[in-house]
C-alpha cells in the first residue's frame, strides 16, 4: 500500500506545483513593449493614399473639397490605433431643437461679414455642427459629412491631453509644479530640464521649437524644429536616413529661446513633451489613457481613433478623429447635465485660473483680441482660452471647435476644412462665443 500512497503524494504534489504556477500573475508588459504591440496592431492606410498626403501643401495650407474628405477620413491616409469606449452605455442625447437658433445673427471681429448657422450649414462652411444645453440637442445639421464619419480635431486634442494629466495629478502620479527632468531622464542636465510641467500646460515653456511663425515656415521649412516633429509624427514622410534621436531627445537638445513663464507661445513641442510625461508615469501608451480617463466614460457611440507612428509617437498635438456627437459628448462631461463628470473640482478649478498678462504676450496668436469686448481672460491647461465668466473652449485650425460653459448647461462643437480662398473655416472657432453669449443661452439665476 505504500506505493499507492507515494503516487498520491506525488499526484497532490504536481497539483499544487500547477496550479501554484498558474495563480503566478504575469509580468506586466513594460510600457517600450506596449508600444511595440500598439505599433503593430495599427490601422494601417494604403501607400497610395498615405503618399497623397505627403505630396500635399502642408496641413495648414491646404484648401480643397478633396482636403475635406481627407478631414473626414483621415484614418484612411495615416496609421491609427483605436481609442476604446469599451463595453459602456451610449449616453443617449434627447432632442429639443430650437426653432429660432439657427436664424440668429452671428459676428466677432474676425469674421467680418454677419451670419448665422443656417446660413453656415446652407453654404457648407460648416461640415457639421451640434449644440447642446441642459444635456439636449437644441441643433444639429451634418452639411458636408455623415452623421457617422469620424472627422479630425486637429489641435482639439490637446484638451484631452490636458485632462489626462489632471487626472494623473489627482491621483498624486505628478504634480503640476514637477520639472521634466523629474520624470524624462532625457532632459536631465538641459536647460529645458527645470521648465515645470505647468508651464508645460500654459504654453510658456519657451523651448526652442516654435510652431506659430510668419509665412508658416515651421510647417514648410525641413530645417525647422517643428517640421521635424511632424515627420517624427508620420503627418510628414520620414527622412530617407531616418532619425538619430528619439523625440524627447531631439526636444532635449533644441534648448530654450527665453526663461519659462516669460512669454505665452502655443507650439505642440510642449504637448508632445507632456505626452511623453503621461506615459512613463502611467506605464500605458497615450491612447490606453484617454480610453481609461475620458473616452470609456462619456457613453461614446463609437470608438475614436489616433495616428500612432512608426516610432510609437501618438498624435497627441492633433491627429485624434471621432463622430461629432462623441465630441460633444466630451464636452458634456464637463457639465452636471453628463451622467459621468469627468472633470475633478480641483481641475475645474485650475483651468479657471491663470495669467491674462502672460496670455497677452503671444503677438501672432492673440486670442484676447480674436475675443475684444467677449470677455477672454487667459489660456490654460492647454484649453485656447478661459473667458471671465468660467466658459472655456479649445480650437483647431481650418475650423474646428469645441465650446463649453458648465454654468450656461451649454457645448458648441463643430468641424468645417479649409475647401476654397472664398469657402473656409479658419475663424469659424471665434463665432463660437458669439454663440454662447446669445440671450437664450443666459444662466438661470
Amino acid at each position: 500500500m505504500k506505493w499507492h500512497f507515494r503516487l498520491i503524494y506525488i499526484t497532490v504534489g504536481i497539483l499544487i506545483a500547477f496550479l501554484l504556477h498558474g495563480c503566478q500573475q504575469k509580468e506586466e508588459p513594460s510600457l517600450d513593449e506596449k508600444i511595440k504591440i500598439a505599433i503593430n496592431s495599427r490601422k494601417m492606410p494604403s501607400i497610395e493614399k498615405q503618399n497623397e498626403i505627403y505630396a500635399l501643401p502642408p496641413w495648414i495650407e491646404e484648401r480643397s473639397t478633396r482636403h475635406s474628405e481627407r478631414l473626414r477620413n483621415l484614418e484612411d491616409y495615416l496609421p491609427t490605433i483605436a481609442i476604446l469606449k469599451e463595453n459602456t452605455k451610449v449616453t443617449k442625447l434627447e432632442q429639443n431643437l430650437s426653432k429660432s437658433l439657427g436664424q440668429e445673427i452671428l459676428s466677432s471681429s474676425y469674421v467680418k461679414k454677419e451670419t448665422s448657422l443656417d446660413i453656415l450649414c446652407e453654404q457648407k462652411i460648416l461640415n457639421g455642427i451640434i449644440v447642446l444645453h441642459k444635456g439636449q440637442i437644441v441643433y444639429e445639421r451634418y452639411p458636408d459629412m455623415e452623421m457617422t464619419d469620424r472627422h479630425n480635431y486637429f489641435s482639439i486634442s490637446k484638451s484631452f491631453l490636458g485632462t489626462v494629466i489632471s487626472k494623473l495629478a489627482d491621483e498624486g502620479k505628478i504634480s503640476e509644479q514637477d520639472s521634466i527632468a523629474q520624470y524624462l531622464h532625457e532632459f536631465r542636465n538641459k536647460p529645458l530640464g527645470k521648465v515645470s510641467i505647468n508651464n508645460l500646460l500654459r504654453m510658456s515653456s519657451g523651448i526652442n521649437c516654435r510652431e506659430i511663425v510668419e509665412g508658416n515656415v515651421a510647417f514648410t521649412d525641413p530645417e525647422q524644429c517643428f517640421y521635424k516633429y511632424l515627420q517624427y509624427l508620420n503627418a510628414y514622410e520620414a527622412p530617407e536616413e531616418g532619425f538619430e534621436q528619439t523625440l524627447m531627445e531631439f526636444f532635449a537638445d533644441r534648448g530654450v529661446y527665453e526663461a519659462a513663464g516669460t512669454t505665452y507661445e502655443y507650439t505642440s513641442a510642449n504637448t508632445a513633451i507632456l505626452t511623453a510625461i503621461a506615459e512613463r508615469v502611467s506605464g500605458k501608451p497615450y491612447h490606453e489613457l484617454v480610453s481609461e480617463y475620458i473616452w470609456s466614460k462619456i457613453g461614446a457611440e463609437d470608438d475614436a481613433r489616433i495616428s500612432l507612428s512608426n516610432t510609437g509617437i501618438p498624435g497627441s498635438l492633433g491627429y485624434m478623429m471621432s463622430r461629432l456627437r462623441d465630441l460633444a459628448r466630451y464636452g458634456l462631461a464637463f457639465t452636471d447635465d453628463a451622467p459621468y463628470k469627468i472633470p475633478s473640482d480641483r481641475y475645474l478649478k485650475l483651468l479657471r485660473e491663470g495669467d491674462r498678462n502672460l496670455y497677452l504676450t503671444d503677438e501672432v496668436l492673440n486670442d484676447a483680441l480674436i475675443f475684444e469686448n467677449q470677455g477672454a481672460a487667459f489660456q490654460s491647461y492647454h484649453w485656447d482660452v478661459v473667458f471671465n465668466d468660467g466658459d472655456f473652449a479649445k480650437f483647431g485650425i481650418q475650423g474646428q471647435a469645441l465650446y463649453i460653459s458648465p454654468d450656461k448647461r451649454l457645448v458648441v462643437a463643430f468641424f468645417s476644412a479649409n475647401k476654397n480662398e472664398s469657402n473656409h473655416g479658419d475663424n469659424l472657432f471665434s463665432l463660437s462665443r458669439s454663440i454662447a453669449l446669445l440671450e437664450q443661452f443666459k444662466p438661470e439665476k
